[in-house]
């Protein structure tokens, strides 16, 4: 005797299925990353681990180009050195003036908002452009906006880009460009001020607090996951850093045709990487360095997270 099938259960075929009929909607998302994400990102490590160049890939080398960058080449040594200072330096003022610009526009006071996007839209404004915009600003003599603006307080014109006797000058140069782009930063401090019940601060201020103990024991703590955010988004695109070194190497004071700056000052990971692989054509050192950049990201941004549990409040869980 056979047993009728249960209606409901004939009627659900396998492509009616609400998990099916899931990944079949997301089918075109799913297919695209598979082909234009992971796709190449096999491809790159595969070419990481060989011998290879735009054209061809010459031989497996398996993980020779990871120890020759990490032992044996000074000019990564030196860039590592150049990307330390100015991730640090770099994120510093994003952070800092972001905030500091965000507490002062935060106060309710006519014209704030012109003073907003005045500070913000400035930001918006990335790329080559944006580096040859400072070029000239940082340009040698008494031409440069930077040298001018100098002079006001008597000090000498300084050689900002092609000083061979001071290199680290460039360094600076290129750490004192992200003053320009701290209203992104301003704008998401803004945001998570705007989050922060003003309760709080009324009953700061009623048990006597001042504006410094409400800023350290209110503000400061509940806006600590926006600060976390913005530093782990700082230092990803501090290590991505392109255009503006790019374009500070080629400028005319020492003409040392070095697209890393004289004695490498103004070597970054993306520079670098950029000159290995479309200079010398050798794409398997480049996919290597593309590797150990990912790397070093993942490190920094982990370790930000980690040191941030100790000071971030995520609204009411408990803190130990």
């Amino acid at each position: 005797m056979t047993m009728a099938l249960d209606p409901q259960r004939q009627k659900r075929r396998w492509w009616r299925r609400e998990g099916v009929q899931g990944y079949l909607y997301i089918s075109p998302w799913l297919l695209g990353f598979l082909m234009f994400g992971v796709a190449p990102l096999i491809a790159a490590f595969m070419t990481s681990l060989s011998k290879a160049n735009v054209f061809r890939t010459i031989r497996f080398v398996g993980t020779d180009n990871y120890s020759k960058i990490l032992t044996d080449d000074p000019v990564f040594a030196t860039i590592a050195g150049n990307m330390l200072i100015y991730v640090i330096g770099s994120t510093v003022i994003s952070i800092g003036l972001g905030l500091i610009l965000a507490l002062l526009l935060f106060k309710d006071f006519r014209g704030n908002h012109v003073f907003r996007t005045l500070i913000y839209v400035p930001s918006l404004l990335v790329g080559i452009a944006t580096a040859y915009l400072f070029k000239q600003v940082f340009r040698g003599g008494e031409v440069g906006l930077a040298n001018m603006f100098l002079s006001v307080f008597g000090t000498e014109p300084v050689n900002w880009l092609g000083d061979s006797d001071k290199p680290w000058l460039a360094l600076v140069a290129l750490i004192l460009v992200n003053i320009w782009f701290t209203g992104g930063t301003m704008l998401i401090f803004l945001a998570g001020l705007k989050g922060i019940p003003a309760s709080y601060f009324e009953a700061a201020r009623v048990d006597g607090a001042g504006p410094w103990q409400m800023f350290r024991k209110v503000t400061l703590p509940l806006l600590s996951p926006v600060i976390v955010f913005n530093t782990v988004m700082a230092l990803i695109g501090h290590i991505q850093v392109f255009e503006t070194p790019l374009a500070f190497a080629n400028s005319g004071g020492v003409a040392t045709g070095n697209p890393l700056g004289y004695e490498n000052s103004l070597g970054t990971f993306v520079t670098y990487l950029y000159v290995k692989g479309f200079v010398y054509q050798d794409m398997g050192y480049a996919s290597a360095l593309a590797f150990i950049m990912f790397a070093a990201t993942l490190v920094l941004t982990g370790l930000v997270l980690w040191l941030a549990r100790r000071f971030t409040a995520y609204g009411d869980a408990d803190q130990n």
